[in-house]
């Protein structure tokens, strides 16, 4: 074998090195995204079961149980309008979830996403 040959045959297996490893972090990006509108939408699931149960959206994450109270804080729970809940005179009426994508997860696809009782939407 030539050094040319031998040259050529190692640009070869680094270039599809770089490939393999391009296509497991494309994976790993789609897997974290994939996994983040799950917990967003079991947020979403608490917050709407506490609604049917209290007729009103929680004033602030931690009157939801415990669980349910960490995921909903991870995600930015913001009831509204602001000042309501159970002890306040106004009922919660609306909410917001806040998180971000890397890159598109079925028909959600942007950067900057947010959960409400009319579901889930993305903007770039």
């Amino acid at each position: 074998m030539s050094l040319v040959e031998i040259l050529v045959a190692a640009g070869l297996v680094l270039l599809l090195g770089a490939a393999m490893l391009l296509g497991v972090l494309d994976q790993q990006r789609r897997t974290r995204d994939a996994q983040r509108v799950s917990l967003v939408r079991q947020a979403q699931a608490a917050v709407e079961a506490y609604r049917a149960r209290q007729a009103s959206y929680p004033g602030s994450s931690s009157d939801l149980p415990a669980a349910d109270a960490a995921l909903a804080a991870s995600f930015g729970y913001q009831a509204a309008p602001q000042e309501c809940g159970a002890d306040k005179v106004e009922p919660c009426r609306d909410y917001g979830l806040s998180f971000s994508l890397e890159g598109s997860v079925g028909l959600l696809d942007g950067k900057t996403c947010a959960a409400s009782p009319q579901g889930l939407s993305c903007s770039h």
